[in-house]
């Protein structure tokens, strides 16, 4: 039977409401990323309830947590999250990106992170019963190391035996293509691919082509102006929709830095999106259905196994 696979279990696809399908409630990334930018670091239950409760209140009802195996990912403590708000969280398994992975990690075959990963979505992450709902892979800025061809691979045969839809980190949104292909070629469904950070790369051409070949085209970036002003986001996304590509189009936040989370006393916050973005599109002439595909829809399509 169709459904969505949360922390605290399977729900009807119906029932996700408006989801963002990237971002980050609880991290840990690797000691050297900590050491460069502590920023990364997101280890407060409390405060994430906080943002949690805003993003509820702002109209919000499900999010995906990106955090990744070699990101720091604990779902015990996902978990205890989970059950003290009322938002629906997801989770997911696999890695991020080939220079975040501890020594373990790296000496992992295909066969051993495929049976991590089955592992994760059919039985329950780290000793748990939480069962992931998405699995993920990523690659560096314009090359993907060996260890990252490793993590495509498996993703597309955990994909295989589970079923579950497949995010992808990019870096600065290169090699997108590159993505699409290597899992294609691996046996993974496109159709089921979604890939991240695309907004830092507003280039037609190449996210047209991304697009054309099935994959969901995810900007999780509005509000970073350091990538892009919102204002080229809303002309990319009218671009692409105008395109054909109306149905494969996802609108997230990212939120992965105590500086974007109000609870920390940073901002924009989870809300930005659903208080200034949607808002935005809508004065800038997107119809509401359209709005209502990037934020319900389309995330419940490519989220249902």
């Amino acid at each position: 039977m169709a459904h969505v696979q949360t922390l605290l279990g399977p729900i009807a696809p119906e029932a996700l409401g408006l989801t963002y399908v990237h971002e980050h409630l609880l991290t840990r990334p690797p000691l050297w990323r900590i050491k460069e930018d502590p920023d990364y670091v997101l280890d407060s239950q409390e405060k994430i309830l906080e943002e949690l409760r805003l993003f509820y209140e702002a109209g919000g009802r499900t999010l995906v947590d990106c955090t990744a195996i070699d990101y720091g990912r604990n779902v015990r403590d996902f978990v205890e999250v989970a059950q003290k708000t009322p938002v629906q969280l997801i989770a997911l398994t696999g890695f991020n990106r080939g220079d975040y992975g501890e020594r373990w990690i790296q000496e992992l075959t295909v066969d051993q992170m495929v049976d991590i990963m089955v592992r994760d979505a059919l039985e329950g992450m780290d000793g748990t019963a939480a069962r992931a709902g998405l699995i993920k892979f990523g690659t560096s800025y314009n090359v993907v190391l060996p260890i990252e061809d490793r993590f495509i691979q498996a993703a597309a045969k955990a994909q295989r035996q589970t079923g579950l839809p497949v995010i992808t980190h990019t870096t600065r949104g290169t090699l997108g293509l590159e993505q699409v292909e290597r899992f294609e070629r691996a046996g993974g469904d496109v159709t089921r691919l979604a890939l991240s950070h695309l907004d830092q790369n507003l280039d037609f051409y190449y996210l047209s082509r991304i697009a054309r070949r099935g994959a969901y085209v995810l900007f999780d970036g509005p509000s970073k102006a350091k990538y892009a002003p919102d204002e080229a986001r809303v002309v990319m996304l009218k671009r692409l929709a105008d395109a054909g590509f109306e149905d494969q189009l996802l609108i997230s936040g990212d939120m992965g830095r105590r500086s974007y989370l109000k609870a920390y006393g940073g901002g924009p916050g989870f809300e930005y999106l659903l208080k200034e973005f949607a808002p935005r599109l809508r004065d800038d002439g997107f119809r509401e259905v359209l709005v209502h595909k990037f934020f319900v829809n389309n995330p419940r399509r490519f989220l249902t196994i």
